[in-house]
């Protein structure tokens, strides 16, 4: 089986990208996707992303951690994926797309993307921490420091939790500059690992800073070990809406793998 992809990464949260608007892609297995995403024996991926056909949209993202399992949304992904698109003519500098939780616009300047995410309206406190969804699940673990923290096992212990151990977390270690400026590292179910940046992840610690702090700043910057991210929203009483999140992208390169099955 040969699959014809782009590499992209945004902020060192890297993906394989297959287009298959023209639906001839043959179904790919949980086990063909752990393949594709192994660092040793394949591409190497946090996650995978589908484009597919959408009768309303220019396309449809379908995105799968690089376990081989379906996901929520991604926010590094979808700008990946819209840079992907815009290079591919699919769409142009301000477009529209749909993912598992809903429609999100996009806008394109150069590598530099821009795309809306979901309102937020609720959250709630664990312990000392916040438990926020951005589209994906997010526990905020607020820090003064994150270097010297070995948040693998940590993360993997908060899995096991009666509150995780059905659906899994995103789990966050935020250390708060002030009220614009974050360091951020994160933990993502599904791939089990600190990935490098995490998009919804960003956006759950920017408005997690607006909670801890009790802000009315509208931009935070959030700095992560593969870039920095921008997170704008407005808010009104910890109703958090016209969310956008961006930053640069890359294309790394592009290939074609042939997929040998056991």
């Amino acid at each position: 089986m040969k699959i014809s992809f782009e590499k992209y990464h945004g902020c060192g949260n890297d993906f394989i990208i297959i287009n298959n608007l023209s639906k001839t892609l043959p179904n790919l297995t949980k086990d063909i996707i752990k393949q594709l995403c192994n660092r040793k024996f394949g591409i190497g991926a946090d996650g995978l992303i589908i484009v597919n056909e959408s009768s309303e949209y220019p396309f449809k993202m379908t995105y799968y951690n690089s376990d081989g399992n379906i996901s929520t949304m991604c926010g590094n992904g979808g700008r990946c994926v819209v840079h992907h698109c815009y290079s591919q003519k699919i769409v142009g500098e301000n477009s529209d797309f749909i993912a598992c939780d809903g429609v999100h616009s996009s806008v394109v300047n150069d590598n530099f993307v821009k795309i809306s995410m979901n309102n937020v309206s609720e959250h709630k406190f664990v312990d000392e921490n916040i438990f926020i969804d951005t589209g994906s699940p997010h526990l905020v673990i607020r820090k003064n420091k994150l270097n010297d923290i070995d948040i693998i096992p940590i993360s993997r212990e908060i899995q096991k939790t009666k509150l995780f151990k059905n659906e899994g977390v995103n789990v966050n270690f935020l250390s708060i500059i002030n009220e614009n400026i974050v360091n951020l590292r994160t933990y993502e179910r599904g791939v089990e690992n600190e990935t490098l940046s995490c998009g919804t992840g960003a956006v759950a610690a920017a408005l997690s800073t607006s909670i801890f702090l009790k802000s009315k700043s509208q931009k935070v910057f959030v700095k992560t070990k593969g870039g920095d991210l921008i997170v704008d929203f407005k808010h009104d009483n910890n109703n958090f809406y016209d969310i956008y999140l961006s930053g640069e992208v890359e294309k790394v390169f592009s290939g074609i793998y042939n997929y040998e099955e056991n």
